[in-house]
Order: C-alpha cells, then sequence, then structure tokens
C-alpha cells in the first residue's frame, strides 16, 4: 500500500512553533542580515482551478507519472504566491529558493526586517534556513588499487557490486531501468567519461548559479576545481555503460541532474538547495531520486539535535517524505558518522519514514566501519537496506576510461537506486514507497530469518539486508536461508553451497552470518543443499519463510540413510563413507525386485525411483531394503504409497 503522507499536517510540523511567529534563534541573530524561511497561512488560487495552477509548476511527464499512479493533485501542487513573495521583497527580502511543497520560500534580509515581515497577515512563521557542514567521507583502512585485476567480460569492475544485489539478474532478464527517470542530487557532474557516452540526459540544472552547467564552472563562480567528483562517482554507479570496464546498475534508464551542494573551501551547505532540487526533479517527472547529500554535523548558529531526526523536523526530511507521497522513490544515504564523537547517528533526510536510507558493506557483507546506524530518534530501525560501500569500483572523473575504488554509504545510496530504477522497469506499477518496500522486503536480513535460530533479523547496522532485484520485481521468490553448525551451533561462514533443484544445479556462498541466497528459486521448489565436508540436507522445500539449516559434520554423521518412507516418487540412499554402493530391494516375502550397484557422487546421494530391475514401476506396500557399502550395511522395510 502506498504510503500516505498528510501534507497539511507537514506544514503545521514545519511551521508551528511555540512563542509566535519568529524562531527563538532569530530573537538575538548577529549580523546585519539573515538567511530565512518565512512560511505562509495559504495559497490564493486568483481565480484559477487547482489544475491550472498545478499545470504552472509540473511538466507533462510528471502529470503522466501521477495519472499513472493515481495520485491526485493537491494544494501542494499550486506555486507559492507570488503577491506574497512580492510584498516580502518590497520590505527588504531578496528570493532564494520558492517550496510550494512547504508553502514558503527562503530570503534573505535584514535582521531589522523580521518583525516588520512577521506581522504580515499572510506570514505563518519565520524561522532560520539551517546551515549544515558537509557531510565527512571515511578514511579507507587500505590504499584502493586503481584497477580492479580481473574484470568480468561485460560489467568489468562493477560485477560484484551488482551481483550482490542481483542487479545482474535483472539484467539478464532484460530490465535494466529502460523507462524510468532517475534523479541525482549532488554536487555537481562531470560527463566526459566514456561510461556515459549513451546517458539519456533529460534535464540539468545548477540550483547554485541558477543556471544549466553542473561541471566545474569558474566564471559561476565555483571555488573547487574538484567538486564534481562526488557527484560523477555516484551517477556512474547508476548510469555507466562501458562493457569490459564498468556498468552501472541501471544503465538504460534516463536521468535529470541537480547540482544543490556547494563544495568549497569551507564545505557549508543549506537546506532550501536541496529542497529546491527534489522539487525540481518531481516538476520533471523523476521516478527514483538517488541523494548522497545528507547532513548531520549543524552549524552552530542553526542546529537540529539527533531528537530532531525522528522523521517530522528537518526541512529535508519533510521535502523527502512529500515527494514519496508524489510517487517518488527517495534513496538516501545513511551517513559516514559511525565512529565520530560529535553525531555518531545516521543523517538527515534518512530519518524520514518514507524515505529509503541506505548503509554501506564490505564484500564480506560486514558492516563498514564508517556506516551511520539507527535508529532514529523516535526508535525506528534505519538504516534500510545495506549494499557494498567499502572498495566500491567507480568511475574516475579525471580520465575517459579509468575506474578507481572508493567508500561511503554514497556509493551504497545509488547502487540501491539504480536497483530500484531495474525493478521499476521490471515492474512499471511500483512507485514512491511501495517501490522501496519492494526492494526492502527482498533484503536477506528479512527474508533469511528464522524464529527457530535466534539470529538478528532486520537492525541498525543493515536495516533488513542486502536486497535482491529478481525477488524485489516479483519474477521470483527466491530462497534464503542460513547455515549453521549442528553441534557447535554456530553459523557456517564463507562456504560454496551447492543447490540441487531436479533438473539445474546453482552454486552460492554463504557470507561472513552464515546467510545465503537463491534470488531465483520460486516456492514449491525442492532442492538438495549441499557443502564440502557436511552432510547433505535432502528434500527441502522452498517456501516464503527464511530456513536455518543445520548441518552435520561427515564425521559426526551415520554413515549410510534411507529416506522417506513412505516414498511415493523415489528413495533416496545417502552413502557418506565410500564412493559406491549397493542397492537390493526384496518384496516383503524375500522375491527380489531390485539389484544394483551404484557409484556415489560428490553429494554422496543415490536416487531409486521404485522401479524393478526391467524398469517398470512397482506396486504399492512394504519392501525390504539393503544398502551395503564398504564396511556398513543397513537393512530397512520401506513402504511405497502413490
Amino acid at each position: 500500500m502506498r504510503k500516505s503522507i498528510a501534507v497539511i499536517f507537514l506544514f503545521s510540523a514545519v511551521c508551528c512553533f511555540a512563542g509566535g511567529k519568529i524562531h527563538p534563534s532569530l530573537e538575538s541573530v548577529a549580523g546585519n542580515s539573515v538567511k530565512v524561511w518565512v512560511f505562509f497561512d495559504d495559497k490564493p488560487m486568483d481565480g484559477k482551478s487547482l489544475d491550472e495552477a498545478a499545470r504552472q509548476s509540473l511538466s507533462r511527464r510528471a502529470f503522466l507519472r501521477r495519472q499513472r499512479d493515481a495520485i491526485p493533485l493537491d494544494i501542494a501542487d499550486v506555486p507559492v504566491s507570488e503577491r506574497y513573495i512580492g510584498q516580502i521583497e518590497s520590505s527588504g527580502g531578496k528570493l532564494l529558493r520558492e517550496s510550494r511543497w512547504l508553502n514558503g520560500a527562503s530570503f534573505i534580509m535584514p535582521t531589522t526586517s523580521i518583525r516588520h515581515i512577521s506581522a504580515l497577515p499572510f506570514v505563518r512563521e519565520i524561522r532560520p534556513v539551517r546551515s549544515f557542514r558537509r557531510p565527512r567521507f571515511p578514511e579507507p583502512r587500505y590504499r584502493p588499487r586503481p584497477r580492479v585485476e580481473e574484470p568480468d567480460s561485460f560489467y568489468g569492475a562493477a560485477y560484484e557490486q551488482l551481483k550482490m544485489i542481483g542487479a545482474t539478474y535483472l539484467h539478464d532478464a532484460g530490465y535494466a531501468g529502460q523507462g524510468v527517470l532517475v534523479g541525482m542530487l549532488d554536487s555537481g557532474f562531470r560527463l566526459t567519461h566514456n561510461a556515459f557516452d549513451s546517458l539519456d540526459l533529460i534535464a540539468k540544472y545548477d540550483f547554485l548559479h541558477n543556471d544549466s552547467t553542473v561541471d566545474y564552472d569558474s566564471l559561476a563562480g565555483d571555488s573547487d576545481e574538484s567538486g564534481f567528483t562526488h557527484g560523477t562517482q555516484t551517477l556512474g554507479c547508476i548510469a555507466g555503460y562501458l562493457p569490459g570496464v564498468y556498468i552501472g546498475a541501471a544503465y538504460r534508464a534516463s536521468f535529470a541532474l541537480a547540482k544543490t551542494e556547494d563544495v568549497d573551501s569551507e564545505f557549508v551547505t543549506e537546506e532550501d538547495n536541496w529542497v529546491a532540487g527534489i522539487e525540481w526533479l518531481d516538476s520533471v517527472g523523476a521516478d527514483i531520486v538517488s541523494s548522497s547529500l545528507g547532513y548531520g554535523t549543524f552549524d552552530e548558529d542553526t542546529p537540529y539535535t539527533f531528537d530532531d531526526l525522528d522523521g517530522n523536523t528537518a526541512i529535508v526530511t519533510i521535502a523527502a517524505d512529500i515527494a514519496a507521497s508524489r510517487g517518488i522513490c527517495v534513496v538516501n544515504s545513511a551517513g559516514n558518522y559511525r565512529n565520530t564523537y560529535e553525531w555518531p547517528h545516521i543523517i538527515a533526510p534518512a530519518d524520514g519514514d518514507s524515505v529509503f536510507a541506505i548503509g554501506a558493506i564490505d564484500r564480506k557483507h560486514v558492516v563498514a566501519h564508517f556506516s551511520s546506524p539507527g535508529p532514529t530518534a523516535d526508535g525506528r530501525i534505519k538504516p534500510d537496506c545495506a549494499a557494498m560501500g567499502f572498495g566500491v569500483a567507480l568511475l574516475d572523473p579525471s580520465s575517459s576510461e579509468d575506474i578507481c575504488l572508493g567508500a561511503g554509504t554514497s556509493f551504497a545510496c545509488p547502487l540501491v537506486a539504480g536497483l530500484c530504477a531495474a525493478v521499476k522497469s521490471a515492474d512499471p506499477d511500483l512507485s514512491g514507497y511501495d517501490l522501496a518496500l519492494a526492494v526492502r522486503n527482498s533484503g536477506d536480513r528479512r527474508r533469511a530469518y528464522d524464529p527457530s535460530y535466534s539470529a538478528d533479523s532486520a537492525n541498525n547496522d543493515y536495516g533488513w539486508g542486502i536486497p535482491q532485484g529478481p525477488v524485489a520485481a516479483g519474477l521470483y521468490d527466491g530462497f534464503y536461508g542460513r547455515i549453521i553448525d549442528a553441534k557447535s551451533g554456530n553459523v557456517i561462514p564463507n562456504m560454496t553451497i551447492t543447490l540441487d533443484y531436479d533438473s539445474i544445479s546453482r552454486t552460492v556462498s554463504s557470507d561472513t552470518f552464515g546467510i545465503f541466497v537463491d534470488p531465483l528459486a520460486d516456492i514449491g521448489d525442492m532442492l538438495t543443499l549441499s557443502v564440502s565436508e557436511y552432510v547433505a540436507q535432502f528434500g527441502i522445500q522452498v517456501d516464503d519463510h527464511g530456513h536455518a539449516i543445520f548441518l552435520e559434520r561427515l564425521g559426526d554423521a551415520a554413515p549410510l540413510r534411507l529416506f522417506p518412507n513412505p516414498a511415493s516418487d523415489s528413495l533416496i540412499a545417502v552413502v557418506y563413507n565410500s564412493d559406491k554402493a549397493r542397492l537390493s530391494v526384496f518384496t516383503a516375502d524375500g522375491a527380489p525386485v531390485f539389484d544394483r550397484t551404484f557409484v556415489v557422487g560428490a553429494v554422496k546421494r543415490i536416487s531409486w525411483k521404485l522401479t524393478n530391475d526391467n524398469g517398470q514401476p512397482i506396486a504399492n506396500g512394504v519392501y525390504i531394503v539393503r544398502l551395503a557399502a564398504k564396511d556398513n550395511t543397513i537393512v530397512r522395510k520401506i513402504a511405497v504409497v502413490r
């Protein structure tokens, strides 16, 4: 069910403060001018219908997205009153950004004008625009290699990070983001890498300088010549397409690029640019927004505190939740603050209850040493999912063909956003928070959980775990499990697992926590699970639950087994101590029925199809079965019931 957001409530959450219209921090502000939000009581329609007024701010593509997702227009789609803005400008305010969703605008104004403007009858509240210290980037614990030594023939260096989330399987099925518009919010973008040669760019805008140049622009005032690096690399995680070198998670999607962060020497950015950027992405019709620009370390003069990360307070969080109510899947990085003293938490807007927050893990699925943990201030689990964010293969923005390695939840975020785009191309009916939930619910921490074994399900490090694209898209049900040593009770990590189905076999691996996933299994499939040095498990049925699978070491197990009893389709003989075995079957009165010596395969299993020596099905009844191998023999009465 689509997440419902009450826009009127959100307006009141932003604008209602005790103590009058002026936020207390503005009563003693230093300096001659200040940057503020001014929120309004209403939106005069000036004789226009809701549809007419909303068309001033929404493109045709945005309207079609709303119609497709059955999302009606409402007052939040109507632009802010120009008359109200004009009156504030005539009172000394210089307009910076408008927000139709919040029914407000940001201004620079003389501090002496604040009280006069607050007295205007249409002004609901005045509060400061919050400034944020730019999110920190993690220091790697190893020296990144400039290249990956054994790239895949198609995916190049990106193979491992895409396979981990099941994106490669979606690509194999023909789903790579086609028909989906992905919006990017970041610090700038350089598109000279060969991996962007086929980029389908729909729109771009620089919210710092109000032009369409999203690369470094010294004439407009950019001071950091490499400010585009971060955005270029996040874009590459989704959009890159250079076969044999690098492939993004949704390389056939379309893109809209918003430059919203000022990467200068002070590393300060402000919330109104982010809000303007995501509203613009809504207006051009974006289906998914990827933002690696969360905010956690706040400017001393205008602070939020951790208590404000409750999903309803930070301006960027409120804007992100409203975007979700418009049918946009908002994916945001969880942050890189795990081990910091000043802010060891997730960042805004990752606290939003409709925001898909992404944490970082390494190649062994262990949470990265920097990945910000939850919960939110009101106790909700965050992040929502996790993807590779340590040792991630990235495009090198200073080159036209090279790749490099990096770290940060900044890169786990676009990998999952790209997965969401690929999932949506497979199931176009998924949108907004429903799309986020479909991907989240495919996470291995949720699906591998079995209450019979005391291990974590969703938690505040991994969220619901690593998502699996084919399951999220509804193409397969998936088989999720955890292998455990039956004697010690410990998980069995980093092991190759063979899953034998009726006609095919697939190989997967357990991770550090013993968790494994076959994303191509379907409910009802029967399988045999085999792990080197452990007793194979037979007759496992795929269902909608996680499986805690307890495995006995070969030396601890009985050398011979026969099952099931009764048998209906076949009788399985398991032989652990020999390379061959003799299976002999007799009727209850001793007449011979079947007698053959088998060579035992790697899975230590023999299957008898309940036929006689001539290959004809035997009748229902009770039979004597003798299994002999090396120094061991067992004799069992087996009933055949079809």
